[in-house]
């Protein structure tokens, strides 16, 4: 079988895959790391993207009492985007709280600790609506590459703040990523992340939701060491497309955490460690995000279950 890395190369050292590997050797156990704010190996933070739209000045809104957007009309032309580049604004005291929430973190982790934010085409659509940047994607694409490519800029500024910070890894969450076709994803965002993940030779974390497994190798060409992967893609078929030197982590259904009795989770977890049985670039975890609401007796089961 033909890997990936060895289709794109791999630039990076495979920091993470080492540590994981010399982690279970350790402890006797697998590493588990769920996207959640109670135990876990891997201890993150992710600048929002609405954080990102309003440090470059542009003004918010509540569509609900717990909903907030980027108001309407604030990027609509060429010539509005020209301004914001040429004006340079941006207010560093996001990213000054970023960092110092991280040096925070650090001294409260057991593992390892990390900055990071969502990717440059989330921050975009997050801008400009959703639908209306998919349209732009056909009707005007130099448009959203200079958005997006001005964005990346920023954040290739966060990244080299938190590694002065002490961060361990840089993650990224670009769960829009998955809407476009793999070479529209590498087009519009992968070879951005690359940028963002060679600015620095700290590992990089990737999180897309949704089915991903198309976009496995535009993933990989990234850079980042770690592919966090959603309950909806086959983690089994991902991990057999990458080399060791790559981290899957995943993929847990958020939504059998929540909903699902213990036994249905056991049994979803299981079916996860069979699947990547044998791979020790393997991080169980969830596909995403866990619900409010999920058992904390439910959880228990990721770091009990052998």
């Amino acid at each position: 079988m033909v890997m990936y890395s060895e289709m794109w190369g791999n630039s990076m050292a495979g920091k993470i895959a080492d540590y994981v590997m010399k982690k279970e050797k350790q402890q006797g156990k697998r590493v588990v790391s769920p996207i959640w704010e109670g135990e876990k190996e891997f201890d993150f933070l992710c600048m929002g993207h609405l954080e990102m739209a309003k440090a470059m000045g542009f003004e918010l809104q509540k569509i609900t009492p717990v909903l907030t957007a980027v108001s309407e009309g604030q990027m609509e032309t060429a010539d509005q985007l020209d301004r914001l580049i040429e004006s340079g604004f941006f207010d560093e005291s996001y990213f000054e709280r970023e960092a110092t929430l991280l040096y925070r973190q650090k001294e409260h982790t057991k593992g390892l600790a990390g900055g990071g934010c969502f990717g440059p085409l989330t921050v975009v659509s997050g801008i400009l609506g959703a639908e209306r940047m998919l349209k732009m994607l056909v009707r005007a694409p130099e448009f959203v590459e200079k958005f997006v490519s001005y964005v990346t800029e920023r954040m290739e500024e966060l990244a080299e703040l938190e590694k002065e910070t002490g961060s361990d890894f840089f993650w990224i969450a670009e769960p829009l990523a998955s809407l476009l076709s793999p070479k529209k994803f590498w087009q519009f965002s992968g070879q951005y992340l690359r940028k963002i993940y060679e600015k620095t030779d700290m590992p990089g974390f990737l999180h897309v939701c949704g089915k991903t497994l198309k976009h496995t190798p535009y993933m990989v060409q990234t850079g980042a060491e770690v592919l966090s992967i959603d309950s909806t893609t086959d983690i089994g078929s991902c991990i057999r497309l990458v080399d060791e030197q790559i981290v899957i982590m995943g993929n847990v259904s958020p939504a059998v955490l929540r909903y699902g009795t213990q036994y249905e989770v056991m049994e979803e977890v299981r079916r996860i460690i069979d699947v990547c049985r044998g791979f020790p670039n393997f991080v169980l975890s969830t596909g995403c995000s866990i619900m409010e609401g999920t058992p904390k007796e439910n959880m228990q089961l990721l770091f009990e279950y052998e």
